[in-house]
């Protein structure tokens, strides 16, 4: 099949969202079909993906003021995206749109709809709360507008966060939307062995035991960063790795900070090998976050703050939810230390199993499309997307 994934932004942006889309074009092209992405010409300091002849990349200029200027990764298109996808829905089997909100996915899905094409939507954050009231207003408003709009028309919704999987059911006035776990390349991130661990940790200067705790992410308010910061304690030490502004973290270098920037995968793997937890104190905002799922296949222990949406995940050895206070998240991050200790003693692998393989996910997003008796294209049968099970 011609599968066409839409996304707002890909690689070489830094971002959970961009590592996901990647994930997924390489699994359907392992698969045999061949994949369009449609995204923006938004850039980074990520890996630049290389994919092979099956594979066509079409980026469309788009203004990014909103992430500069607010940190908000919001890229606003020219009026040629209606046109590249109106060509490229055209000549696709499926759709597939990530982000509920977005004008890439929004048009994407309406389209999809018009030209009676079966379109799979992906939605990653819900609707989400900013520092800034007017921008929280007006992800509010794009939800009961716009998200609306593509809760309803895309033929079958997927999410991995269960307060989401409610908005988008709301919204649409749906009742199969579905909470499909992300995948994880447990390939690519693995535990360490104890020669990999000292070498990873060698390799970033910290050549003694401290406990070293990590972020992944945005260095934005939002996602728990001066909150991780009041909850500094002297046990151990916090290591900040994304994009954004590193001032938010005061004067650097100084004694227990230590700011990382934003790496490929292949160099954020070394640093899960090489840190004691992992932690994540963002407002309820998140899906979930796949540097959670990266760190835990690596055999970190994982600290989140609470989010009634993660009770699928409640399981998880190793992963401790937290109010969002700087006490709580100070206790919280001692637990994982401990917990990650114990894992190690006890020679417990961490429970990467718990998400599908990159193959299982695509069969799980794509099951088996059905041939439909109506007037399509010669050699190229229409299909339906059946509700996974």
């Amino acid at each position: 099949m011609r599968i066409l994934v839409v996304s707002h932004l890909a690689l070489p942006h830094v971002g959970g969202v961009e590592n996901l889309v990647d994930l997924e074009i390489r699994g359907l092209e392992a698969a045999g079909h061949e994949v369009v992405l449609v995204t923006s010409d938004g850039t980074g300091a990520g890996r630049i993906p290389t994919y092979p002849p099956t594979v066509r990349t079409v980026r469309v200029r788009a203004w990014h003021g909103p992430e500069r200027r607010l940190g908000i990764p919001y890229p606003v298109s020219s009026p040629h995206l209606l046109s590249v996808l109106w060509r490229e829905v055209g000549l696709a089997d499926v759709v597939h749109a990530h982000g509920f909100m977005f004008m890439h996915s929004a048009l994407a899905v309406a389209l999809a709809r018009l030209r009676g094409k079966p379109c799979v939507l992906t939605d990653h954050g819900g609707i989400q709360r900013f520092g800034s009231s007017v921008a929280t207003l007006l992800a509010r408003l794009g939800a009961e507008t716009v998200g609306r709009l593509s809760a309803t028309l895309a033929t079958r919704v997927v999410t991995y966060n269960s307060r989401i999987q409610a908005t988008l059911n709301r919204l649409g006035r749906r009742r199969d939307a579905e909470c499909v776990p992300n995948p994880v390349d447990q390939t690519f991130f693995f535990p360490p062995t104890a020669s990999e661990r000292a070498a990873a940790r060698a390799s970033l200067g910290w050549l003694d035991a401290r406990p070293r705790v990590l972020f992944v992410g945005r260095l934005i308010p939002a996602k728990g960063v001066p909150l991780l910061m009041s909850a500094a304690g002297t046990d151990f030490d916090l290591v900040f790795c994304g994009p954004g502004d590193p001032t938010i973290l005061g004067p650097l270098p100084r004694l227990g900070v230590e700011y990382l920037p934003p790496r490929p995968q292949d160099q954020l793997r070394r640093i899960y090998h090489a840190a004691d937890a992992l932690v994540l104190p963002a407002e309820v905002r998140e899906g979930f976050p796949l540097v959670v799922q990266e760190a835990i296949a690596c055999g970190l222990p994982v600290v989140l703050g609470h989010d009634p949406g993660f009770s699928p995940y409640r399981g998880l050895p190793g992963l401790v939810m937290c109010d969002r206070t700087p006490d709580a998240v100070r206790v919280a991050i001692r637990q994982a230390l401990a917990a990650g200790v114990t894992l190690a003693r006890t020679g417990k692998p961490h429970p990467a199993e718990f998400f599908p393989t990159l193959g299982r996910w695509v069969q799980i997003l794509y099951p088996p499309l059905q041939p439909a008796t109506s007037a399509g294209s010669p050699g190229r049968p229409e299909v339906c997307l059946a509700p996974h099970s």
